[in-house]
């Protein structure tokens, strides 16, 4: 008799795990479901909701960002750099010639749904891109930081007015942002740049950091570096650097 029970609590144990599995996969699937749609508010601003709307999905998203375990962080974070990435394809006219070339087998139909979505997309604008970028600034931890430090290399990479306007959000974002990740990087920027204008954009997001720092919990010795460095990035003036 006793084998046979120890099976029964080996067969019950593994129904359970499975269970747990199975209403696990269920929480996270519900939770994609909604990001989804409050990304979907986000993303269709101005044309298909109005500013209520995006504005209540913007504070959902931070909140689920906020209470969510590691799982739901990182989708939070993926879905905000799908939309900020589209600045990619900034400099392409999306027409009908274009969509064919991309996709020729596509039905005529389904290529003007998608040169649509592209004209009135939010996240397919200079100021629907820096909205979201705005977004993930107010995120908290290192993981949203370094997002936006990594969107700010590959804008970086090309020099425009969109560029600079969307590299310009991403220094005002991290100057507000709570991540000694982002702050470490503002203030390696600006050591390195030669850009003036990008220096002036950076001295001031460091500025939003004196006042921070002196709150932020951390032993001492540590914090008396951050600040010293600080000191001395706010103390310099711009020096260009030229190349003989």
């Amino acid at each position: 008799m006793a084998p046979y029970i120890s099976k029964i609590g080996v067969c019950m144990a593994g129904k359970n795990k499975k269970e747990e599995k199975r209403k696990s996969d269920d929480s996270v699937n519900s939770v994609v479901s909604e990001l989804e749609k409050d990304m979907f508010s986000l993303k269709f601003y101005p044309v298909a909701v109005d500013e209520k709307t995006k504005d209540e999905a913007v504070a959902k998203i931070k909140e689920r960002y906020k209470k969510g375990n590691e799982t739901v962080r990182q989708l939070v974070l993926y879905m905000l750099h799908e939309s900020i990435a589209e600045f990619f394809e900034f400099r392409i006219m999306h027409n009908f010639e274009y969509m064919k070339n991309k996709n020729p087998n596509a039905e005529p139909a389904r290529m003007r749904i998608e040169i649509y979505k592209k004209m009135f997309n939010y996240n397919t604008s200079i100021e629907g891109i820096t909205a979201m970028i705005g977004v993930a600034g107010e995120l908290e931890g290192d993981d949203s930081a370094k997002l936006l430090t990594y969107h700010y290399a590959r804008l970086c990479s090309w020099e425009s007015e969109a560029s600079i306007m969307m590299r310009n959000a991403i220094i005002d974002a991290l100057g507000k942002s709570d991540s000694l990740y982002g702050f470490s990087a503002l203030m390696e920027y600006a050591k390195n740049t030669d850009n003036e204008k990008t220096y002036h954009r950076l001295v001031r997001a460091l500025g939003r950091w004196s006042e921070k720092l002196s709150k932020i919990k951390m032993p001492d010795a540590k914090k008396r570096i951050y600040l010293e460095k600080l000191r001395n990035i706010l103390a310099k003036e711009f020096r260009g650097r030229h190349y003989g």
